[in-house]
């Protein structure tokens, strides 16, 4: 029969059955398993049997139920899984041929865990010792020190461990600091002679401490040896970051005064980790910000392009609805990020969202939001864009492509300026601007049925039309130089220009993917380069072969050109102008037979 095992608490070496194949635990005597802790609540949780196996249910407890070291709401439970709850350490055993201290076996290691109590906050000392009270104040001037001077968090952490293997009988310790998803991020160990052993640090211990915001010390058993374990968190002034986890001298146990010494060292170290926490972050997040500005800055000297930057110092003040027209790859996401960036909402969000790119099924929650339960699945409540953007610019990419039923709930959103939730009642303000962008014609989708007439007025306040980089050659030496650069910074090599013949090879080549078709070919030669300068056989071949009329000084490409033309025209010839047929004799897909004859401008009956 399955069982649980207490091995630590208040019920310690007790065993409890689950009768009728279930047990419920909690501080109330009514329950099954009765805890007298009171850090436990009255109905703290549930095990009970589910098909072939076992399933543990949190019932919204106040401080959570652990399973191995992680807290859960629901989950599948399995011999010799270790469940905590409150103070108290059970094994949840279905064999009967194995002990519950077996159970705890990882590796080679055993490990019993408590938590350590600080009563008083400060420094304490135990007796009266002059030289370990001058020692250890000594030891947290050094800590101060150490702060100011050292600058990466590495160094940081590895000198913090070694000021206190001075002061406390640690052999070895870990430095664990965690990340968002209650994951380490990164482990930094240290010995005491200043090597970086490898240390394995229980994932329970840490979480528990983390969780609790307290102490830890364990007996730990490994290879026949024993020692001792302390582990404290670091609590900064926000929330908690991580760890120090110490193992002691053989046949040494921490004091009473070796456990207050490290707390304030912690609490120092860990508010001091996260300032230059936060330093970096804030670091990080003004380079995102000057890239996305830089961004947003438009390429081009062109006619075209200065009426449309003429268009986003126009718009960028105002609040009205903006569409942005164009081909696919014209830049229609930075004109509305750069109207976005002149606008008075620059400091507010900025959410783009590809209607095209989410499944109809999902888009609406993606957009609305949905409470708990509203759909199966749905089992917590959540924010959709339109409220995640607060007072920000909404950017709806390929609008052309919206379901007809999410075309009238926006034509609400943009009429009320309210929305709700998917499964909610409770209208919600909705206060951002909205730029749409679509490369459809939406005129005829209209009269094919496909789009609103209502939610295109709506829409269509003011529009422009971003033109194709067929229509604005003369940017194309510009843009190429751009993100030559880009790319050349990228890779780490050497750039000093584009070649002559590369250069007439860009101009005349038509783009159908215009400026994002650029791109990838500046950045195609930037990585197959093998100079300092961008030469023609450094471009795709679509580009090679899309030229218009011969080029000076590129004799080698108007030759291989001439001939893929000769034999794709003497393949249309014997197969009537049929492509299928043509593909197959010059052993090639159609498809590439279509993008070969488009480009080289070959004109022929398609069958």
């Amino acid at each position: 029969m399955a069982r649980l095992v207490a091995i630590s608490g208040p019920l310690a070496s007790s065993v409890h059955e689950l009768r009728d194949g279930e047990i419920a635990i909690g501080r109330d005597p009514a329950n099954d398993l009765c805890l007298p802790d009171r850090v436990v609540s009255r109905r703290h949780c549930r095990i009970r049997t589910v098909d072939d196996g076992y399933e543990l249910a949190d019932l919204d407890s106040h401080n959570g139920t652990f399973i191995n070291g992680v807290p859960v709401r629901s989950k599948s439970i399995g011999h010799g899984d270790r469940i905590r709850v409150g103070h108290s350490e059970l094994v949840f055993m279905v064999h009967s041929e194995e002990n519950a201290m077996a159970a705890l076996a990882d590796d080679d290691t055993r490990m019993l865990s408590r938590p350590v109590r600080l009563e008083a906050e400060g420094l304490r000392w135990s007796g009266v010792d002059v030289g370990r009270m001058a020692r250890d104040l000594a030891a947290l001037f050094r800590i101060s020190n150490l702060i100011s001077e050292v600058r990466t968090m590495d160094l940081l952490r590895r000198e913090l461990l070694q000021l206190i293997f001075e002061v406390v009988p640690a052999e070895q310790g870990v430095i664990v600091m965690m990340g968002t998803a209650d994951e380490p991020e990164s482990v930094t160990t240290c010995s005491r002679d200043g090597g970086q052993p490898r240390i394995s640090v229980p994932r329970d211990l840490i979480h528990r401490a983390l969780w609790e915001k307290t102490g830890m010390l364990a007996d730990r058993e490994s290879g026949g040896g024993s020692g001792n374990v302390l582990c404290m968190p670091l609590v900064g002034a926000e929330h908690a970051l991580g760890a120090v986890y110490l193992l002691s001298l053989a046949g040494v146990t921490f004091t009473e005064d070796d456990i207050h010494l490290i707390s304030p060292i912690c609490r120092i170290a860990a508010v001091t980790l996260e300032s230059r926490l936060a330093m970096e972050a804030l670091r990080r997040q003004n380079q995102e910000m000057s890239e996305e500005i830089h961004a947003t800055q438009m390429v081009g000297e062109s006619r075209r392009v200065a009426v449309v930057k003429d268009f986003i110092a126009r718009v960028a003040t105002g609040d009205s609805t903006v569409l942005i027209r164009g081909e696919s790859g014209t830049g229609k996401e930075l004109v509305a990020r750069a109207i976005h960036q002149r606008s008075p909402r620059a400091e507010r969000p900025f959410l783009a969202i590809n209607c095209a790119a989410i499944p109809e099924a999902l888009l609406e929650s993606e957009l609305f939001g949905h409470e708990r339960g509203a759909f199966t699945g749905a089992a917590n409540t959540r924010k959709g864009k339109l409220e995640v953007v607060e007072d920000g610019t909404l950017f709806l990419d390929e609008i052309g492509e919206m379901a007809p039923l999410l075309q009238a709930k926006l034509l609400r959103v943009l009429q009320e300026h309210e929305f709700e939730r998917l499964g909610g009642s409770r209208p919600l303000n909705f206060r951002a601007r909205v730029v749409a962008a679509t490369n459809r014609d939406l005129e005829a989708a209209i009269k094919a049925g496909e789009f609103r007439q209502d939610l295109y007025y709506r829409l269509n306040v003011v529009s422009i039309t971003v033109p194709p980089l067929r229509e604005r050659r003369d940017d194309i030496p510009l843009l190429a130089l751009f993100f030559a650069n880009k790319y050349a910074a990228r890779c780490k090599r050497p750039f000093t220009g584009v070649s002559a013949e590369a250069r007439k090879l860009l101009l005349n080549y038509s783009w159908p993917g215009n400026i994002r078709e650029l791109e990838n070919a500046i950045e195609h030669a930037m990585v197959l380069g093998m100079t300092e300068n961008i030469l023609p056989e450094d471009l795709p071949s679509a580009v090679l072969e899309g030229q218009t009329e011969p080029l000076d000084g590129a004799s080698y490409h108007a030759v291989v050109n001439r001939a893929k033309r000769e034999l794709i025209v003497d393949a249309l010839e014997k197969s009537q102008n049929r492509y299928p047929e043509a593909a197959k004799l010059l052993g090639i897909h159609p498809k590439y037979l279509h993008r070969l004859a488009r480009n080289l401008g070959i004109k022929g009956a398609e069958g």
